[in-house]
């Protein structure tokens, strides 16, 4: 599998980056993306990719920089660059209800008009998995939102390969337990320390990363994502902390190849 950084800012497009979403293929697998921000679609065709070639969407958790992009990812695939082949989804408990209410708020009456295309919504309890554009999908619990909302941390394998995906969360059993055996965690960073919500900081990996850490990841190696602009600007410098570790910081437009 091979994995493009369509956007890695938060939600606030830190820097002028865009919200993270990711595109993940192989032989045989996908295209498909993991999340789908309100800025995914642009960024998308940023990086030279159509959005007819995206076969499914998997989305973490269901927050307007996540899966803000739906609608007019729907609409492009209507009138624009028109979709022939179905598109599945697979995403938390209210997935399909929110998509709805994002098409209608955006779109209206165009909620209701045919497609061009078939559209499948599968909702993952922590877990589940699913299999889909050639990959399983795996749903594990985060730590982000309050019921009935139940955000997800993913990990998505074919060929013998698996990514982790945090999502937005606080270090959590469902972060470890995802992230467990994985060539690749991409995960969210979103301030230096805290208070910044039910989100990671930089304080919390360097105890995880640390020597003598009680608790260790279990990926080979880890992407920073959902970068804010403090630990953007400092990316170079933090990463240096750890010289022996193998982590990198996302920026827009990265490959990498687990």
């Amino acid at each position: 599998m091979r994995l493009t950084v369509i956007g890695s800012a938060d939600a606030f497009n830190s820097l002028g980056r865009s919200h993270s979403s990711y595109l993940l293929e192989g032989e045989g697998v996908g295209p498909l993306m993991i999340d789908f921000g309100a800025t995914s679609l642009a960024a998308l065709r940023r990086v030279g990719r159509s959005p007819t070639e995206v076969r499914a969407l998997a989305f973490t958790h269901l927050h307007g920089d996540h899966i803000g992009g739906f609608p007019y990812l729907t609409i492009d695939g209507m009138f624009n660059e028109v979709r022939r082949t179905p598109l599945e989804i697979v995403g938390p408990v209210l997935t399909a209800e929110k998509l709805d209410a994002f098409m209608r708020t955006a779109y209206g009456a165009l909620a209701d008009a045919p497609k061009p295309f078939g559209l499948s919504v599968r909702e993952l309890e922590p877990g589940m998995r699913a299999e889909m554009g050639g990959a399983v999908v795996e749903a594990f619990e985060a730590d982000h939102m309050d019921p009935p909302d139940r955000p997800l941390c993913l990990r998505v394998s074919a060929h013998g390969k698996s990514i982790a995906f945090s999502g937005d969360t606080r270090l959590c059993d469902g972060l470890f337990a995802a992230a467990e055996g994985a060539d690749l965690l991409v995960a969210e960073c979103t301030a230096l320390s805290h208070p910044c919500g039910r989100h990671c900081a930089w304080e919390d990996w360097r105890a995880v990363l640390g020597k003598g850490a009680p608790r260790k990841l279990g990926a080979k190696r880890v992407l920073f994502t959902h970068l804010g602009k403090a630990v953007r600007e400092r990316a170079l410098e933090l990463a240096a902390e750890f010289p022996s570790a193998d982590i990198r910081f996302a920026e827009d437009g990265m490959v990498v190849v687990p």
